[in-house]
């Protein structure tokens, strides 16, 4: 049966072990989520794009112009993401031939997410046990498998998981180049740096913990030598040698940024302008108004990490950022170099996606098992209140994220709204209606529906261009389509979440959203679908209509009403818009005429 000691050497394998399993298998629950019809636009477009590669077999010389079907044309996230998936289902189709195609190539993707993610874990494991002890590493690992922002994007196939995956090895193969510098570390480090970068180019300041790494170990190896010049210059070469390992891994993993460099900086420059706010586009006007870091921070504790992991990360982080910096603690510089550095420069952007902050929230899950395990092994000291206050604290901060985790994957365990909103206009509504949608927006009822939910061809559609600028012309179209339509049909609050809420740029459409779904046009809310997280019964509510200060129509407001419900304000659009948006189908009750109709969007019953 073994001794007392073998058994505590091998609880935490076997620890560790389950751990990984269990966020492996949270990760692939209800994988197929959406029934494949890939209602994520930033995975339907990586799909979209590897599903066109062709590797020149024929003529291996075209593989080095900018016109070989080996080039993604498509540089808003790095080309590795792309050929791995290309790469690997076409692998998986010599057993699952369907495996190459885009409409089932998606399975693959979100498994190769999945293990990414779990692979993350691994090498946060790895990073905790190096800085902090192996209870830590542990505490880190099992907190981030139950982080609900890693668990939901592992149910995409986007770049983020990948992305932190390079991240947490880079810093973890930096620890090793701290301790001494060589050659054969430094390209260690380039390699896989490059790798992060062929994922996405925000991978760029991982340059200073890389910096801080060779910082550390050029001091501890420079016994005979002193001057700070002499530092710098060691730094600077050092960094410079790692830097041209990772450009060149970059190349070979991004190759078209040189060889279609046009398209390749094109595509970095409008995405580094849309994230900094210089060009203005319809999916981030929801960030009007949010405040830089305060916003991003608020969304990682309230929902991207659940409140008790979020306070207790930023809290452990704080107080290791102090122990770190204040008392020069070596090492433990080369992760924090990297919070401070990504920090500040994602929290500063306009465009505050919740999924920009993947990257540090292993970090964070990493300082909240630091400061819990701390907590413990000081209550030890403690009398029986402080041990008692001590486990309670790591137990709310974990039992808590556990069961924020799990209440998530309901969102994973009914069809999506989306589809249901669908079956239910299938079902409910006449054969040549005349249903109006919106753009920058997915169609309802689903365009490709299938099982029973290919109806989208039995209507009339008209897409009401809403984001456009408001004209004279854009309200008498407007007025035209309301007065002769019969049913209005919103799939998320895209546009109703941001338009009302610019009022001096849509004075006309925000006057059109409040008329609407205060039920004054003649439509009346006849149906609408709701997805939550739930917890111990009680549903984690996201706010729909008041930061639009758009009224609640009857049905809605005596559905919400009726629901056990933990009211936690504004979530980001991203992080719910692809998985439980919430649908509203409006149906024209009684005969408006034009000119009434005209009368009521002119504010003229205000």
């Amino acid at each position: 049966m073994g001794t007392p000691t073998d058994r505590r050497r091998l609880l935490h394998p076997v620890l560790l072990g389950l751990t990984l399993v269990g966020a492996l298998g949270v990760r692939l629950y209800g994988l197929h989520w959406d029934d494949g019809y890939l209602f994520h636009p930033d995975e339907r477009q990586i799909l979209m794009v590897a599903s066109r590669l062709r590797f020149p077999w024929q003529e291996p010389a075209l593989l080095f112009s900018a016109e070989s079907p080996w080039n993604p044309q498509f540089f808003s996230y790095g080309s590795l993401p792309i050929y791995l998936l290309r790469v690997v289902s076409s692998l998986a189709a010599l057993r699952w031939p369907a495996a190459g195609t885009l409409s089932a190539s998606y399975v693959v993707g979100r498994v190769l997410s999945a293990l990414a993610d779990v692979g993350s874990i691994g090498v946060l494991y790895l990073l905790g046990r190096r800085l902090y002890g192996r209870w830590v590493a542990l505490g880190a690992a099992a907190l981030m498998a139950v982080t609900v922002l890693h668990i939901q994007l592992s149910h995409f196939y986007a770049v983020d998981t990948l992305l932190t995956l390079f991240v947490l090895a880079t810093l973890y193969l930096a620890l090793r180049l701290a301790d001494g510098p060589s050659l054969e570390r430094a390209m260690a480090v380039g390699v896989v740096w490059g790798a992060a970068m062929a994922t996405k180019v925000s991978a760029a300041p991982l340059i200073l913990p890389i910096a801080v790494a060779w910082f550390l170990g050029l001091r501890r190896r420079g016994e005979g030598a002193t001057g700070w010049g002499w530092l710098a210059r060691g730094v600077g070469g050092g960094v410079l040698w790692t830097g041209w390992a990772a450009l060149l891994v970059f190349f070979v993993l991004e190759p078209y940024a040189v060889l279609d460099p046009w398209t390749f900086l094109t595509d970095v420059t409008f995405e580094a302008g849309m994230a900094s706010g210089a060009y203005d586009v319809p999916y981030t006007r929801q960030y009007v108004g949010t405040l830089p870091y305060l916003y991003p921070l608020q969304q990682l504790v309230t929902w991207s990490m659940g409140i008790p992991l979020g306070l207790a990360g930023l809290l452990g982080a704080g107080v290791a950022l102090w122990d770190g910096v204040g008392r020069s603690r070596g090492e433990r510089l080369v992760p924090l170099a990297w919070l401070v550095a990504y920090g500040l420069l994602t929290g500063s952007l306009y465009a505050k996606f919740a999924r920009y902050m993947l990257p540090v929230v292993p970090l964070l899950c990493l300082y909240a098992a630091w400061g819990l395990v701390g907590l413990l092994r000081r209550a030890r000291a403690g009398g029986r209140r402080a041990r008692w206050a001590a486990w309670g604290a790591a137990a709310l901060v974990l039992g808590g994220s556990t069961l924020y985790a799990l209440g998530y994957t309901r969102v994973y365990s009914r069809p999506h709204p989306w589809v249901r909103a669908t079956a239910w206009i299938c079902d409910h509504v006449p054969p040549g209606s005349h249903i109006l949608v919106e753009h920058w927006d997915d169609t309802l009822p689903i365009i490709g529906g299938r099982e029973g939910l290919f109806c989208y061809f039995d209507y009339r559609i008209t897409r009401l261009p809403v984001y456009d600028p408001d004209t004279p012309e854009k309200a008498a179209d407007l007025v035209a389509n309301l007065a002769e339509a019969d049913y209005v049909i919103l799939s998320s609050s895209r546009l109703h979440g941001v338009i009302p809420r610019l009022p001096e740029r849509y004075p006309d459409t925000a006057r059109y959203y409040r008329r609407l779904f205060a039920e004054e046009l003649g439509y009346e809310l006849v149906h609408y679908e709701a997805a939550y997280p739930r917890v111990l019964g009680w549903d984690l509510v996201h706010d729909v209509l008041g930061r639009a200060a758009l009224p609640a129509p009857r049905l809605y407001a005596e559905g919400e009403a009726g629901r056990q419900a933990v009211r936690l304000g504004r979530a980001d659009e991203s992080f719910f818009v692809y998985d439980h948006p919430t649908p509203l189908i409006f149906r024209r009750t009684e005969p408006v005429s034009a000119e009434e109709m005209r009368r009521g969007l002119d504010g003229q019953t205000d």
